[in-house]
Parts: C-alpha cells; sequence; structure tokens
C-alpha cells in the first residue's frame, strides 16, 4: 500500500537513522519505524486512514533530536503493514493495534495520533492510561456523527475518479501544494481503490467512534490541535471534543493548518510538540506548569 514515491521517502527517512521492524499481531504483523534522540520521554505517532508513518516524515526528522525514542507504526492494511488475510474491519484495526502498542510502549510515552490515528490514540489512552504519559490529538477523529453525518464523511474517501481525487487532494490541505496535487490525488485514487480499503470504509459505523466515557478516562495531559481549515471532518467534530474533553485538556486552533497540517507546518508543531514534553518533563521533575484553557485563540 505503498506508492514509489513513499518508498524512495522512506529510504531517505531511514538514511536519518532510523530502523524498521515488525510485531506479530493476532492478524498479521505490524511494521513500525522507530528512532533514538537525546530528550527525555518516548514518543508515539499514529497516522490516519490510508496514510502510513512515512507521511509524518518532515514532522519526524524534527522532532526526533527532542525526544527519548521514536515509534511510528503503519496501521494493518497500511503502509509497510501487510493486508490481512482475514480481511480488515474497525474491530480487527482496533484489536491489532492494542497489541501492537502493548509490545511497543515499554513505558509511559508521549502519543500522537492524526484523524482515524485519532480516534484510536483516544480509545488506547483510555483503555491504557498507565502506557501515555500524554496525548497530543491533531485533527482527531472519533467524534459520533449519525448514520447520514458518517456516511458523507466516508463518502470523501470513495475516489472513483481523478477528479474526485482532486477534491480529496483540496479537501486535505489548508492550501493545495500546485506542484504535487495530480500527482497526491491519483495516488490517492489507486489506493482508495484497493478493495481492502473499500471494504474497511465500507465496514464503519457510527458504533465504531467514541463515546464520552472514553474522552473522561483520560487522565493524562490532552493538547488537541485543530486547523481553521479543515474541511474533512465536520465543525461538530471539534464542538464534540471541546463539550467532552476532561477539564485540564487544551484546544488550540490554528491558522493555514488542515486536515493534516503537520505536512503543512512540521516546523511549527515540531515547536509546539517540544513544548508539550518540556511541560510534561518538568511536571515529572515537580515544576508547575501553566494551567490548561478550553479552547484557545487561533494559533499564527
Amino acid at each position: 500500500m505503498l506508492s514509489f514515491p513513499e518508498r524512495l521517502a522512506g529510504r531517505a527517512l531511514q538514511a536519518t537513522g532510523l530502523s524498521r521492524g515488525h510485531v506479530p499481531t493476532e492478524i498479521g504483523e505490524v511494521h513500525y519505524l522507530r528512532g533514538e534522540g537525546n530528550g527525555e520521554l518516548p514518543f508515539v505517532l499514529l497516522h490516519g486512514l490510508s496514510a502510513n508513518a512515512i507521511a509524518y516524515g518532515d514532522l519526524i526528522r524534527r522532532v526526533l533530536p527532542h525526544v527519548e525514542t521514536l515509534v511510528a507504526p503503519d496501521m494493518p492494511g497500511h503502509g509497510y503493514s501487510p493486508v490481512p488475510t482475514r480481511g480488515l474491519d474497525a474491530t480487527k484495526m482496533t484489536e491489532a493495534m492494542f497489541e501492537a502498542l502493548d509490545h511497543l510502549i515499554d513505558r509511559p510515552a508521549v502519543l500522537l495520533g492524526n484523524s482515524m490515528g485519532g480516534l484510536a490514540a483516544v480509545r488506547y489512552a483510555a483503555a491504557r492510561p498507565d502506557k501515555v504519559r500524554g496525548l497530543l490529538l491533531i485533527s482527531p477523529g472519533g467524534a459520533p456523527m449519525s448514520p447520514e453525518e458518517l456516511e458523507q464523511t466516508l463518502s470523501i474517501f470513495r475516489i472513483h475518479s481523478h477528479r474526485q481525487g482532486l477534491d480529496f487532494v483540496d479537501r486535505i490541505f489548508a492550501k493545495s501544494p500546485p506542484l504535487m496535487r495530480h500527482a497526491i490525488a491519483q495516488g490517492s485514487k489507486i489506493r482508495f481503490a484497493h478493495p481492502v480499503m473499500r471494504d474497511f470504509i465500507s465496514s464503519i459505523s457510527p458504533a465504531d467512534l467514541l463515546a464520552r466515557d472514553e474522552l473522561a478516562r483520560l487522565v493524562m495531559p490532552t493538547l488537541l490541535v485543530w486547523g481553521n481549515q479543515e474541511k474533512v471532518l465536520p465543525a461538530s467534530s471539534l464542538g464534540w471534543f471541546a463539550d467532552h474533553l476532561p477539564e485540564h485538556a487544551v484546544i488550540e486552533r490554528w491558522q493555514d493548518f488542515g486536515h493534516i497540517g503537520f505536512m503543512e507546518r512540521p516546523a511549527a508543531l515540531a515547536r509546539r510538540i517540544q513544548l508539550f514534553m518540556q511541560e510534561l518533563a518538568g511536571r515529572e521533575r515537580g515544576r508547575a506548569i501553566s494551567g490548561a484553557h478550553p479552547i484557545l485563540p487561533a494559533f499564527g
């Protein structure tokens, strides 16, 4: 499930010192990238639907020096993780990722998730609070939707033509990259045409989304970043997170930031991640940190 440019990007990432590995799970192996830094806390990244760990490449290079270890798994049927022989649905995805993360996280880590990876990060942090030192949610999916709302959102990922591929690119970016727009559209069309991806999208139902009690169990420091140019998830999703995240959670709205803003503003996001981790390390050393805000104004 990787394009040729992604494979080249993966080789370039390995040249920076990242290694590759696989974790066995009940539904098949989960591939991951791993690197060592000079920071104090482990860091784990979870990607979104149809993406992969390599998509975080620019952010990984910027964050790696400031973490103790960095791990970025490919979800089953994504990236270098093989397609499960028994097919893929939301339940199998969750079980496999829990199994993989239980193996990969050997001491409390900062967990970052984008889109579908945000849903997975919340679900894992709620179920395994002893494994998650801090939680970073970047345009997270998972807010409850009606069947009609969910179908409208999932329809964005049903790409059958180049025109629909271009529309998809225009949705995921705050501002589409003109030189890569057609190439990304073609790659997206090919990826979403894969039978496993089509079946997985069709299997998602409102019952697979988050529940209020899962957010209530997030005892760790939590930061949610939402782009002012979000065009994939409905605005009601941000409202639901704002209403139901614990009071200690911080929500920031960023300008020039779309659904995959980590690709558009990696330097700014890496600085924010570094600050978040410094605050966590300071808390562990007994220093006070600033209080939370319900929703901060747009970040420049």
